[in-house]
């Protein structure tokens, strides 16, 4: 008989998992102003979600900046004194001193006022949404979840028997039972460092690429 060509195949049960996933919550204690997003909207990197920002913190950063501009007047005229010789060196540089501590204060209101703009880290597809205008978040509360499911990361065990047959770029199918009639291709990418001394087995890390976000995270594939 003529040589053929074949292939040996592990057969395997893993959940999926996003390819990056992230609980979106608040920094602070605030008053939800304006939510920016629906449950399962797409959303990309940077995107405003909710909106925390209350009138005190603007009419904190509107002053920070007010006596910034009085300070940079103020330097400015300083300088002009000094170089005609009408102050001495040392009040030029409290008047600096002093513009450089009113910046430093708009900068700081600015930052507290970044943590009450909740934007998201990534792109990618939004949970459930969990709050509402005028409800009050803490820090810690769960406004909703935010996951990446471009590529499917798929994490499976491989008796320990097998480990020398393994390889990084290794062809992974993958089929759910939510899509019978369909097949995910995908490779293997990474091989867990340790075997488990209980099971004896070896865990495997596959990417599948999710273009039409079929394949969720929590799935069991097969």
């Amino acid at each position: 008989l003529a040589p053929s060509e074949w292939q040996d195949t592990v057969q395997a049960l893993g959940t999926a998992k996003a390819n990056e996933s992230v609980t979106i919550s608040a920094k602070v204690s605030e008053t939800v102003q304006k939510v920016n997003f629906d449950s399962g909207d797409f959303v990309e990197a940077g995107q405003v979600l909710v909106d925390l920002t209350g009138k005190v913190q603007l009419a904190g950063l509107e002053e920070a900046r007010a006596a910034y501009r009085e300070a940079e007047q103020q330097l400015t005229r300083a300088e002009e004194l000094a170089g005609k010789k009408l102050i001495p060196g040392s009040q030029l540089d409290t008047q600096r001193a002093n513009r450089d501590a009113a910046r430093a204060r708009m900068d700081q209101v600015r930052a507290q006022l970044s943590d009450r703009v909740i934007t998201a880290p990534f792109d990618g597809v939004l949970g459930l949404r969990q709050v509402s205008p005028g409800s009050l978040v803490t820090p810690g509360t769960m406004i909703t979840t935010l996951d990446d499911v471009s590529v499917i990361k798929l994490d499976f065990s491989v008796p320990e028997t097998l480990i020398s047959a393994l390889e990084p770029g290794q062809q992974v199918e993958a089929r759910s039972a939510a899509w019978p009639d369909r097949t995910f291709d995908g490779i293997l990418r990474t091989i867990d460092s340790r075997v488990d001394p209980v099971t004896r087995a070896v865990q495997v890390r596959a990417e599948i690429p999710n273009p039409e976000r079929l394949l969720k995270p929590g799935m069991l594939l097969t």
